[in-house]
């Protein structure tokens, strides 16, 4: 792989993991977006259309040359181009470089009508059979990783899939991250082949919520109503947001409503089961567990392994079994994470050709979730904090003085590495030299004075913010 190439390669994880919560959006706007020339003072980019350009010199361009300062160290000048413009100079037009605006994480009214904007673009792709292929094609029930996590989930969206209605409504919930978005784009994906002609409507539940608000200001509730009464396949995502909007529940429920009687399919998404959206009305309530509800939980062990070998040979990138074990030991909340970590690594490895090691996976885990500490390093770190706040040294801790002052440190000790590890009352003890009873007594002592000592439990979450890095 070239240097340009490498480069892009890491532009591209950066932003796509700042834009994480839009990942429709980034894939819409950054497909095929590349580094096409490198200068001491000016950065050139190519993307395929004069409309993307457009929307990325306008509405992206902080974004990107912040990310590209990040992925090389300094900062240049930024321009972008078509690829026809790139390849024949005398056809191009007055490129914009990077302006003085809004950081991109300082969100605007003007932003947010962007992110619907983009929405709208990709509602009406999906809707057609014809429209041009974009990243959101990747997304398909042959590359979703299964596993008994979200196997009974995957199952459902594709029964819907091959035959709408199958399921109505389809309720799919669980934590963020665990491929619930993934899902509904299979399904998405997967109609558009097998029913030509199929009018699909997908749609955040925030976006809804604006655009009826949008729709009420402007009087055009008649046209709001029409589009999502006559879709044949309503897919929404993230519902959860319906709580306490009385007036979107009230116009959801008439949708929804309309679209059950006329055996239309419905597909949501959410992070929570609908007994536990709150306040969220009786009647969508139970209109919403009519259905068929299916969770997705955080991957299994054997799934994170599997999830990290299919993503890790997609981009080329090759980790040795033993790493892939410690990579699934270590990222353990969601495939997100682990996506946003191989990428990472990716993008060094692509650039340097440096070896995947432990080393480099503590310490790009480090950077994606700062509070994952491998256990050996967060317990010198909670023997250092501890040794610091109390002044007593980790080997008087460890060793059979029994003054109080070191006493109180080391049941201090003990009871924040049970507290923020998974080693065993045994185990524990072996860093300390005493049996389990005295780790238990320690934990006991501890656990007493945070209810009766004053400032104590203020001391314990002091200490715990520091090791935490907070």
């Amino acid at each position: 792989m070239d240097e340009l190439s490498s480069i892009s390669g890491i532009l591209l994880s950066l932003i796509e993991e700042k834009m994480s919560s839009s990942p429709s959006i980034f894939n819409l706007w950054f497909n095929e977006f590349k580094l096409a020339s490198l200068t001491d003072d000016k950065a050139v980019f190519t993307t395929p259309s004069a409309i993307k350009k457009n929307i990325l010199s306008t509405k992206y361009l902080t974004l990107i040359s912040s990310s590209l300062e990040e992925a090389i160290g300094f900062p240049l000048e930024v321009s972008i181009v078509t690829t026809e413009e790139f390849l024949s100079p005398e056809k191009k037009t007055e490129v914009k470089a990077a302006p003085t605006i809004a950081p991109y994480f300082e969100r605007t009214d003007n932003v947010k009508d962007d992110e619907d904007e983009d929405e709208r673009i990709i509602s009406e792709s999906i809707s057609s059979p014809t429209s041009k292929r974009t990243l959101l094609d990747d997304y398909t029930f042959d590359n979703f990783v299964e596993g008994s996590s979200n196997k009974f989930a995957k199952a459902a969206c594709y029964a819907v899939a091959n035959e709408p209605n199958t399921y109505n409504p389809l309720f799919i919930y669980g934590n963020s991250g665990l491929g619930k978005t993934h899902l509904l784009y299979a399904v998405i994906n997967h109609m558009k082949k097998n029913h030509p002609g199929i009018n699909i409507v997908y749609k955040k539940c925030e976006s809804f919520l604006d655009e009826l608000i949008r729709a009420i200001r402007n009087g055009s509730t008649t046209s709001f109503k029409e589009k999502y009464r006559s879709c044949d396949v309503l897919l929404i995502d993230d519902i959860q947001f319906l709580a306490g909007k009385e007036q979107t529940q009230e116009e959801f429920f008439h949708t929804f409503s309309a679209l059950y009687e006329s055996d239309k399919q419905i597909i949501l998404t959410s992070d929570r089961p609908p007994k536990e959206i709150k306040p969220l009305e009786d009647r969508l309530r139970t209109r919403f567990e009519g259905g068929l509800l299916a969770d997705v939980q955080p991957p299994s062990f054997e799934l994170r392994i599997a999830i990290i070998k299919q993503k890790a040979d997609a981009m080329g990138l090759s980790v040795s079994n033993d790493l892939v074990e410690y990579m699934a030991e270590r990222l353990q909340n969601n495939i997100r994470q682990i996506e946003g970590v191989l990428k990472r690594i990716y993008a060094v490895y692509s650039l340097t050709s440096a070896e995947v090691t432990k080393e480099k996976i503590d310490e790009v885990i480090s950077i994606i979730d700062p509070g994952n500490i491998p256990t050996d390093a967060l317990i010198e770190k909670i023997l250092s904090s501890v040794s610091k706040a109390y002044g007593v040294p980790t080997e008087q801790m460890k060793s059979k003085k029994r003054t109080d002052t070191v006493a109180n440190a080391r049941h201090v000790a003990i009871y924040l590495i049970k507290h923020e590890t998974e080693l065993t009352l045994k185990e524990i003890g072996a860093i300390f030299g005493r049996d389990y009873s005295t780790v238990i007594s320690s934990i006991d002592k501890v656990e007493k004075s945070i209810k009766t000592v004053n400032n104590y439990e203020a001391e314990i979450n002091r200490l715990l913010k520091e090791i935490k890095g907070q």
